[in-house]
């Protein structure tokens, strides 16, 4: 991976979903390069509302925090 992907990582962002108040996970990950940005939604992994976008040329992954 170029030094560019490794300064640009994502550590993962834990969120709250406005709809159904469960907590996820999301993180982007692929090769992350300047241009050729696609709009990629969180969505939650409870109840698959659309909790905001991010542009970028690589993947949002989400995961479920268990209590």
């Amino acid at each position: 991976m170029s030094y560019y992907n490794h300064m640009h990582d994502s550590k993962g962002t834990e969120e709250i979903c406005h709809s159904c108040g469960k907590k996820f996970t999301w993180e982007e990950y692929g090769d992350i390069y300047p241009g050729g940005k696609d709009t990629e939604y969180i969505r939650c992994p409870w109840c698959n509302e659309n909790n905001g976008s991010i542009r970028t040329s690589g993947f949002v992954s989400v995961s479920k925090v268990e209590k």
